[in-house]
């Protein structure tokens, strides 16, 4: 009997046949760029988890976690993929302490779902509640507190993701210039280690550590340094009123001129997101509003009192002329949440044109975001490429999602990375490869040139998985047995 056997029958007695599949329906959707793996589980609490992993490492198995599946395509392909641990029925909202601002979860539990059970009286939330479906009105129909609460993330896909791969992977929003990134949010985890061992860390205070905080090592470790099963998270009052303001410019100085006026003053904006007219289009379109993109354009996010969104406004427009917009859309709370939820899904929409698309992240310092977006956009359009390009302009990231013309640009596709990457590394940045074509993969460098921060990377995979079973490979040459 091989070890696969031996584990697909030891995890149906641990856990139950019900939550073991090997079914080619079931694994197939749970490959991982290609890879598919021989076992899927489906453990219902963390200390199902705990079992699970407890048998992989005795049999030497490797684990990749899964959530809803939406950032699988980051990161270098693992080198093996046998056994995938889903948090699909971890589904559970533990605590919801509203008067305290927090609320403990399941790392299952959709993003969507979370905030849609902390919405008003008036069904006003953080997401737009028509846009969630019917998955989302079974949890928040008797069980709602009426709260005006929300947690204060925006990340891509955040009406499918599952707020455990959100930790997972760090992943953010453009309001994170106003709110902060996960870290600021995660007051405490429960994770499975990759020796089998239940580990919690913080808890639901603010002030809850003395020495190092374990917590935050787990936010960004993508999965290779154990499972996250459950967190409390920081929580805010909803605000009063959030409206967005997208101002065209027919050049990239002139609406950087406006956009780094803007971030200088004393006002306090959301987010500050640079797009040229394919990402406008693109988004506005998704979200059933009539702005047309222009050459380059600024979206500016407003959330807080009423009176502050008010002057918000009113300031903004003002400076929109002075700095030469050529054209100016308002969206009231109706047209901001489906603007900034299609925003998230922007790679999405992308991805329904093609699966091809090429989809780079681009991580550099604040100062330098017009000179990276300048490098980007004429390497593009030198060579005819359609894209869509969006530049967080207050926290030093740009997105970029290449679409493919139907041609063979194998070659090219790899010249252009070549080009950005030497663009934004003389910049002091980095370039991050995060979707790209499975032909193109095998030939393309993930995250670049290692920096120091991979030794540590190394260091502490080492000492906490020293059998490289969780997501081997993910992370630059991180052990890959």
């Amino acid at each position: 009997m091989g070890k696969i056997e031996r584990l697909t029958g030891d995890l149906a007695s641990a856990i139950g046949r019900e939550r073991v599949k090997t079914d080619s329906d079931i694994t197939d959707r749970h490959a991982v760029g290609g890879l598919a793996p021989s076992v899927v589980a489906f453990p219902k609490d963390i200390k199902q988890v705990k079992e699970i992993v407890n048998l992989a490492v005795r049999d030497g198995v490797s684990i990749v976690p899964w959530g809803s599946g939406t950032k699988q395509c980051m990161g270098d392909l693992p080198s093996r993929v046998e056994l995938v641990i889903s948090t699909e029925k971890m589904n559970h909202m533990l605590d919801v302490d509203v008067a305290n601002l927090t609320i403990t979860v399941e790392s299952g539990v959709k993003f969507r779902d979370i905030q849609a059970r902390l919405a008003t009286q008036e069904d006003r939330c953080y997401l737009p509640l028509d846009e969630l479906g019917k998955e989302t009105d079974d949890i928040i129909c008797s069980e709602r507190t009426r709260s005006g609460c929300f947690l204060p993330l925006d990340p891509p896909f955040g009406d499918k993701a599952t707020i455990g791969g959100i930790i997972a992977a760090n992943s953010s929003g453009p309001r994170k210039l106003l709110y902060g990134l996960p870290r600021d949010m995660v007051l405490g985890v429960r994770f499975v280690t990759p020796k089998g061992e239940i580990v919690g860390a913080g808890g639901k205070t603010v002030k809850n550590v003395s020495g190092y905080d374990v917590s935050k090592l787990m936010i960004g470790s993508f999965g290779t340094l154990g499972i996250i099963c459950e967190m409390t998270l920081r929580l805010l009052p909803l605000p009063e009123r959030m409206e967005t303001m997208i101002l065209g410019f027919a050049s990239l100085s002139e609406a950087a001129r406006f956009a780094d006026a803007l971030l200088r003053t004393k006002l306090i904006p959301a987010a500050v997101e640079i797009m040229n007219a394919g990402a406008v289009d693109a988004v506005c379109a998704k979200a059933g509003i009539s702005a047309k993109g222009a050459t380059c354009n600024v979206a500016v996010a407003m959330e807080g009192f009423d009176e502050a969104v008010g002057r918000m406004k009113k300031e903004m427009a003002a400076m929109g002329e002075r700095f030469g917009a050529t054209a100016r859309a308002e969206l009231d709370e109706g047209g901001h949440n489906p603007f900034w939820l299609s925003f998230g899904n922007l790679r999405v929409m992308d991805k329904e044109k093609s699966n091809d698309i090429l989809s780079v992240r681009l991580s550099y310092p604040i100062s330098e975001w017009e000179k990276i977006y300048a490098i980007c956009d004429e390497t593009l359009a030198s060579e005819g490429l359609k894209h869509t390009m969006v530049c967080h302009a207050g926290s030093g990231v740009t997105a970029i999602d290449i679409m493919p013309d139907g041609k063979d640009r194998h070659d090219l596709l790899i010249q252009i990375i070549a080009s950005l990457r030497e663009g934004c590394e003389a910049k002091g940045g980095q370039l991050t490869v995060e979707c790209a074509p499975s032909q193109a993969r095998k030939s393309i460098t993930t995250f670049g040139r290692p920096g120091a921060v991979s030794v540590i990377m190394e260091r502490l995979k080492k000492a906490i998985d020293p059998s490289g079973i969780m997501n081997p490979g993910r992370f630059f040459s991180l052990t890959q047995q």
